[in-house]
Parts: structure tokens; sequence; C-alpha cells
């Protein structure tokens, strides 16, 4: 008798223990991520001052430094399936500096993007001196060396990779192979996992997670564009908004904006 016993209780813990794994992983390639990136904008504004071209842009900046908040946390969603991630700006109402800030597109007025991860296929769109800008091109190529450190974020065990994107940008990501989805927020990609935690030191913004939704979602790239939108490739975009303001800004301080945008 007690064997039987014995033998219905462990087929209960084992059965419940593969019913509570089942829906733990049900959905662990699909879902929908919530962001926070801090952009420190004190020190993205002092950078922009140390790369200007001449004393009185360095000194423009320096004033806009002064009036700057310490910095901005800007809060985003990713959905994501198998092969595809949509990354969403969430629109709030910010402080009237940190308004005038991103009209003069000293940082991202809002940056949403997808990614096709089979096929390759980028697109992102920003808003720019009041111009809605479109981005239809590949997927970044990024070089990535993992390491062994671990970190804990929103509840995942996360591994750092160290990369290199857009030829000289240096990114810290945090990813998890929890969630086998080689994407993540923003233009990166290439882990073998989902990045949860991102840092552009250049860039003086970090992303961290803060909260998995494991559930289905439907992603659409058509949604993403409006009727009217007319994609450029990323060169096309450099070229053209270079011709507007690149003279103006000078080239070291140009290309950083780009990168804040791009990435």
């Amino acid at each position: 008798m007690r064997t039987i016993k014995n033998t219905i209780t462990l087929f209960l813990v084992l059965f419940l223990g593969k019913v509570a794994m089942g829906q733990y992983a049900y959905f662990p390639d699909r879902g929908t991520i919530t962001f926070e990136k801090t952009v420190f904008l004190k020190n993205l504004i002092k950078r922009y001052a140390a790369y200007s071209k001449d004393e009185e842009s360095r000194n423009a900046f320096k004033g806009l430094g002064d009036a700057a908040p310490e910095n901005q946390v800007l809060r985003k969603t990713l959905k994501f399936s198998p092969n595809e991630v949509l990354y969403e700006h969430i629109v709030e109402d910010y402080p009237e500096v940190t308004q005038g800030l991103m009209q003069m597109g000293i940082f991202e007025s809002g940056i949403s993007s997808y990614q096709n991860l089979k096929t390759k296929e980028f697109k992102s769109t920003f808003e720019l001196g009041g111009e809605r800008i479109v981005i239809a091109d590949s997927t970044l190529r990024i070089k990535w060396k993992i390491t062994n450190e671990y970190r804990e974020i929103a509840g995942y065990q996360c591994r750092r990779a160290n990369g290199l994107v857009l030829d000289s940008i240096y990114a810290v990501a945090f990813y998890t192979d929890q969630i086998p989805v080689s994407g993540g927020p923003s233009a990166f990609n290439g882990l073998p996992g989902m990045i949860l935690g991102l840092a552009v030191p250049e860039l003086h913004y970090n992303m961290f997670a803060t909260k998995v939704e494991l559930s289905p979602v439907t992603i659409s790239s058509a949604e993403f564009l409006k009727k009217k939108d007319k994609p450029l490739n990323r060169k096309q975009v450099y070229d053209k908004l270079n011709a507007v303001v690149g003279d103006y800004l000078g080239v070291k301080v140009y290309n950083l904006v780009m990168g804040c945008y791009y990435l």
C-alpha cells in the first residue's frame, strides 16, 4: 500500500513540475519587454562641447549644458517573436527644457525601430528638427566578444558581451539565453539571446529592462511605416542631414549626433 502511495505521490510531483515548467516557458520566444533608457544629458552635451569645431560652438553647448537636467529617462517597449523585433518609444510629457533639447536634436526625440532577424531587414523612424526621418536598410553587423561576467536583469541571468558598432562605437550588452531570440533594443542584435541591458558610453546612455512579459504578440513591419513615408538608407540619411547641419556642427559633433539617432 505504501509503495502505491509513494508511486502516486512521485507521479504527481513530476507531473505538476512539468506543468509548472511548461507554464513558465510556454512562450519563451514571444513577448513584450519594457525598457528604461537613461540619457545622461549634461555629460552628453559636455562631449558635444569637447568635439566642437570652434570657440563659439563650444560656448553655445556649454550654455545648453548649464540649463540641461542631469539626465532624462525615456521609456520603451520591445515586442519580440522568433524572427522579428519591434522597438517602440512611449510618448510622455517631459520638462520644458528637455523638450527644447529634443526639438534641437541634442538627443533623440522618439526612436522606434523594426528588425527582421531572418531577412536582415531594418527600419527606423525618428524626428529631427521637426521632420520625420525614416530609415530602411539592413540590420547592423556588430562585432561582439562574450565575457564571463554576469548580472541579473528583470529576473533573468544575463551574460555580458562587449561590442563594436558603426566601426568605432563601443557598447556593452547583457543578454539572456533564456529568451532564445537574437535581438535587442534599437538597432542592436547578433547575440545568442535577447539583450536586456545595454550601455553606450560615448553616447552617454544606458538601457535596462524593467519587466518581461512572455505572451503571444503580433508584429508587422507594414504597420510600422506611414503611406507618405519616403525611406532612405543610412548613408542617404547621413548625406541629407549633413547637407543641412553638417557644416554648422562640424564633423565630430555631427557624427556623434547621428550615432545617437542610429543607435
